[in-house]
């Protein structure tokens, strides 16, 4: 486990040096979102397949999905109520909505 991560971060920094020094051809740098958004999805799609083959997580899916629901709403929620209390606090510029 620590030598992946220790792999990553030399990865990182392999990256990183080759693009300070100049290595990287421009025309690669303006696609790399793309290459980047690509990657990503096919990262989604593999761990999808993996927790599909999964057969405890395919039979608790709706647990998890209720446990999912209720944590997203809580969190959200919170957030806002924390955000509100905080900028009637804090934040007295009249000019900035929400202010006192």
């Amino acid at each position: 486990m620590a030598f992946r991560i220790l792999l990553y971060f030399a990865l990182l920094a392999v990256g990183w040096v080759l693009s300070n020094k100049g290595f990287i051809h421009e025309k690669l740098i303006a696609k790399i979102s793309s290459i980047q958004t690509i990657f990503l999805f096919l990262l989604i799609f593999v761990m999808g397949i993996r927790l599909g083959m999964n057969e405890q997580v395919v039979s608790s899916i709706g647990q998890i999905g209720f446990k999912s629901v209720v944590f997203t709403l809580l969190t959200a929620g919170f957030s806002v109520v924390f955000v509100f209390l905080v900028r009637k606090k804090f934040i007295t510029d009249e000019n900035i909505t929400g202010g006192n």
